[in-house]
């Protein structure tokens, strides 16, 4: 299609649950790229609501009654996880783009199914990863990429909370789990960080304080190289353990989240040292010498992540141009998650 075409792209939305109203209806609502024309969900409640609040022309009971319908292009799948793979197989099936809210599948298997079928059939498929665009992110990744804080050896990202959680997202057998939930949004940033690849990965699932059998505990550290990457998602923590991120490199360190407080030392601003075999003098250790250290405290800021995400999709429909979350690249993800899952007992 010609670049100067600006007609709003036409999208439906399939599943009406927190993700898919609060963030994917209400953003396309508002938006002049596209236009929601189209909902499922089984809640008679809630395609009502979709028709009366968000002025939806048609608002189906399932899903395969939306795929039929030849006004909507590109649909938005935001269903639980257990069946985002069917669900993407069958709108590509009928000639739509697709873009499916994390996880993207509940494997890698699936994925390739997924990204088969799209190649197939001439449509675009995506993940909606949308932490890819987190100012707090995109500021740490520039802050290491500049060499600041010299050689980086040493990163930790955390969500902490105590949270009894009791939904669907408590149980295996719908995809659920800390894993799949905030997991495919954290690796996903781990992996970027690591420019794509790993060495080692070690894991740690548990279930702590909530319902159902998922783990709502995931530790998972990735090594590439001399860079080790942590990410911590705790469900038991009363009290927050520290800050969302933590970067320490070999001239100094970040730590925060919003705002990032930095410190390092300009390159060469200290002198260098040797090892001295002798006594300590003054039975001391360390040089005592006085580091001119520099502090900065930055407030990231930047578009909504959310809309990055459907801006680029709407300018890879439209336009062609490559997306921002190719398939392949969460595709990666998954087979972290996979490692990691099968070392978890569910219980």
């Amino acid at each position: 299609m010609a670049s100067h075409d600006l007609t709003p792209v036409k999208a439906g939305v399939v599943g009406l649950g927190r993700s898919g109203w609060d963030i994917h209806c209400a953003y396309l609502a508002a938006s002049d790229r596209f236009e929601l024309v189209a909902v499922a969900d089984p809640l008679k409640e809630r395609r009502d609501e979709a028709v009366e609040t968000r002025g939806v022309r048609r608002a189906y009971a399932t899903p395969e009654e939306l795929f039929a319908d030849d006004e909507v292009e590109l649909v938005v799948i935001a269903t639980p996880s257990h069946t985002h793979k069917e669900l993407a197989i069958k709108a590509l099936e009928a000639g739509k783009h697709v873009q499916v809210e994390k996880p993207f599948a509940l494997n890698a298997a699936e994925a390739d199914e997924m990204i088969a079928k799209a190649k197939a059939v001439g449509r675009l498929v995506t993940c909606f990863q949308n932490r890819r665009a987190d100012p707090d992110f995109l500021e740490v990744k520039r802050i290491i990429e500049s060499g600041l804080l010299g050689r980086v050896f040493f990163v930790r990202v955390g969500n902490y909370r105590y949270d009894r959680r009791r939904d669907w997202q408590t149980l295996t057998r719908l995809g659920g789990g800390m894993l799949n939930n905030w997991g495919a949004h954290r690796i996903d940033q781990a992996l970027i960080l690591l420019g794509g690849q790993y060495d080692e990965l070690f894991c740690d699932l548990r279930r702590t304080v909530s319902a159902g059998d998922a783990e709502d505990h995931v530790k998972v550290t990735l090594k590439r190289s001399e860079m080790v990457v942590d990410v911590e998602i705790f469900s038991a923590c009363p009290m927050v353990p520290g800050p969302t991120w933590v970067v320490i490199g070999e001239r100094g360190m970040l730590q925060g989240g919003n705002p990032l407080t930095v410190q390092w030392v300009e390159e060469g601003a200290l002198p260098p040292i040797e090892a001295d075999p002798g006594a300590a003098p003054g039975r001391r250790y360390g040089t005592g010498e006085k580091v001119p250290w520099q502090v900065q405290e930055i407030h990231p800021s930047g578009e909504s992540p959310t809309a990055v995400v459907y801006e680029n999709l709407y300018r890879s429909i439209r336009h062609g141009e490559p997306l921002m979350v190719t398939p392949e690249s969460v595709r990666l993800q998954l087979e972290v998650l996979d490692r990691c899952r099968s070392t978890y007992i569910p219980g």
